[in-house]
């Protein structure tokens, strides 16, 4: 305190000295208005008997003998400490030599010599002047009187050209602050990394204004791709994120939601204060809509669909590499980045239909691939291509669908044609458990039923018939319904093979109840009643007797070694059914039938045996096919 009132004892124009603190918020809460750091009155060496101006005196001035409290409407001067050798910038002006920039100062009297002509002083009517030590011409005039002090960013008023621009106001800053700081308009200093963070860090908050990131050269053209150096056609690299996909098998569509990321280097712009946090370097619409962008079409979709850059699109710079330029002729402290090493990045979401062409012939069992095709519509090959090494896709989305389960996913791009082609390819593998309950079980089911006829007695030859057809019936609705739910396709499906076989299988087990039954021979006239069935006896038991009286109701367990009774209505009296006399009159509709253990029994053995085969060979053949090359064991 002792050296600054030392400092100013001999100036004229600052008799009263600010100490820099203040209660004027708060009577009695002194504090630093700066920085908010507040002081007890404790710490505070103030005068004997101070303070002592209540709520009108809220500012402290320093004395020999202390602090005291004083009228914050006076006139005070403060103290300004800067370290020593401290080099000072003028920015805002163009030089060929960087040390033109570059200013020491000079404490008493207060004024600012440069490192190559310049001069910046106050001069005797207190106006500070920047001007050329060699030419001894006065460049500029700070354009307000009633500023102390050159320091910060202030509008000058020139007088001879800067930059090639004429006379008039410009902007210029003085600050002490170094390359990694940013210079508000008071001089003070904030750490450049606040520069343009979306928050306000500078009391004037100009730490937030001119943040425009891309500087678009005068010869710029926005309908003109980029041409690298190497003369070489332009890679893009795309990454495909997708985040829910839907399919739809009967109409061979595919729903794909996903956000497309476009990435290129311009080589013609440069770039202000790059950001290592992305979000941060994100273009305004204004400069998008100045911007080269490319355009990508949607290939396989069912209508017109390309890529857009609006304002659903965020549009962003990557700061790939930490190397820059300080731009000095600018006022506000501006790192410049270049374009062919910081690439522009814009990403869209979009929600697209995708036509594919599905192979349904193992179905339920199929493995899909459906494409997703884009095509460079800005350029053709010469000029613009995909890049493949830096191209990715990925999916985040679940990995079971309703109706498929997710494989793998690739990307591939084909640069061979006339506009280049990138292609991701999603394989799709369907989930058969839908198929197996609604399919497959009951039409085996179906199929147990009809082969378990086999085993009904050959005597009823309606319910054995009756019983196949109607699981024939219900095994041709099942067919029907099937077919309608999926696309009409040309070729058979192994789906409609296993149905087909199975109406089949049970066309064969009805021929066989046909066959069976027609190597029985019946009597002229017999009809089964509700109770007694005919009684057929092998030549073995002809002479047997039996204690039933030749009848055996529903039931009995097989054709041979069994006599039954068979009732019949005579056709006339006194003739071949006429009552023998002697005998009892039942004994006259027993028959002998011709021995059949070689011929119905063989039958209907051969009939169990034959399509026990045929269903054993047909499924090997069926489930060991598609189990070699089908999604069947894709989930084991």
């Amino acid at each position: 305190m002792q050296n600054e009132m030392e400092y100013f004892k001999h100036n004229k124009n600052c008799e009263r000295q600010w100490a820099g603190i203040t209660d004027e918020d708060l009577e009695g809460v002194w504090y630093e208005p700066f920085t908010g750091k507040s002081y007890n009155i404790s710490e505070i060496f103030f005068r004997r008997n101070n303070p002592d101006g209540d709520k009108y005196q809220n500012c402290i001035r320093m004395n020999e003998k202390g602090l005291e409290d004083t009228d914050c409407q006076v006139r005070s001067c403060s103290a300004c400490h800067t370290a020593a050798g401290t080099t000072w910038t003028l920015r805002g002006i163009c030089e060929d030599e960087e040390r033109m920039y570059y200013l020491d100062l000079i404490p008493d009297p207060l004024a600012f010599r440069g490192y190559g002509e310049y001069f910046i002083e106050q001069t005797n009517d207190s106006r500070w002047t920047w001007s050329n030590t060699v030419t001894n011409v006065t460049i500029a005039t700070l354009h307000s009187k009633d500023l102390n002090y050159p320091i910060g960013r202030h509008t000058w008023e020139v007088q001879s050209d800067v930059c090639g621009q004429n006379n008039g106001l410009r902007e210029l800053t003085l600050s002490a602050c170094t390359k990694s700081e940013f210079t508000c308009t008071d001089g003070s200093c904030i750490p450049f990394i606040k520069r343009c963070d979306l928050k306000f860090d500078c009391e004037d908050k100009t730490d937030e204004s001119f943040c425009q990131i891309v500087n678009f050269p005068e010869d710029y053209r926005s309908k003109l791709p980029p041409r690298p150096a190497s003369n070489e056609a332009l890679p893009l690299s795309i990454n495909f994120t997708m985040d829910t996909l839907k399919l739809d098998t009967t109409t061979m569509l595919m729903s794909a939601s996903y956000n497309l990321r476009i990435t290129w280097f311009d080589n013609r712009l440069t770039y202000n204060n790059l950001k290592v946090l992305t979000r941060l370097n994100t273009l305004s619409l204004e400069q998008v809509d100045n911007l080269w962008r490319p355009k990508i079409g949607f290939i396989n979709t069912d209508d017109i669909q390309n890529t857009a850059v609006d304002q659903d699109a965020v549009t962003t710079v990557l700061r790939h590499h930490s190397q820059y330029t300080p731009d000095l002729s600018n006022p506000y402290e501006v790192e410049i980045y270049r374009g062919d090493t910081n690439p522009i990045s814009t990403t869209r979401k979009y929600f697209t239909i995708y036509t594919c062409n599905f192979d349904l012939v193992l179905y339920p069992f199929d493995i899909q691939n459906c494409v997703l095709q884009l095509q460079i519509l800005s350029a053709s090959t010469e000029y613009l291509v995909f890049d493949s090494t830096d191209s990715h896709v990925e999916y985040l989305g679940p990995k079971y669908l309703v109706e498929y389960g997710i494989g793998t996913i690739n990307l591939r791009v084909e640069n061979s044609t006339q506009y280049g082609m990138l292609k991701v390819e999603v394989e799709l593998v369907r989930r058969y458990g839908y198929a197996m309950l609604n399919i497959y079980i009951p039409s085996f089911t179906l199929l147990t039923i009809s082969y378990i006829t086999l085993f009904f007695r050959p005597s009823i030859f309606d319910a054995r018939v009756m019983t196949a057809l109607t699981a024939l019936l219900v095994l041709a609705t099942l067919f029907t319904q099937v077919s309608a739910s999926l696309p009409k396709t040309s070729y058979f499906k192994v789906v409609d093979i296993w149905l087909l076989f199975c109406i089949l299988l049970i066309f064969v087990i009805i021929l066989f109840h046909t066959v069976i039954d027609l190597k029985i021979e019946y009597p002229d006239g017999w009809a089964p009643s509700e109770d007694v069935i005919p009684n057929f006896r092998t030549t073995k038991d002809a002479g047997d007797g039996s204690s039933d009286g030749g009848k055996r109701r529903r039931g009995s367990p097989s054709l041979n070694n069994v006599v039954t009774t068979v009732k019949v209505n005579p056709v006339g009296g006194n003739g071949f059914f006429d009552e023998p006399k002697g005998k009892n009159r039942f004994d006259f509709f027993r028959f002998k039938l011709p021995d059949l253990r070689n011929d119905a029994d063989t039958y209907i053995l051969a009939s169990k045996w034959i399509v026990t085969v045929i269903f054993l060979v047909f499924n090997s053949i069926y489930w060991g096919t598609l189990a070699l090359g089908s999604g069947l064991v894709y989930y084991v």
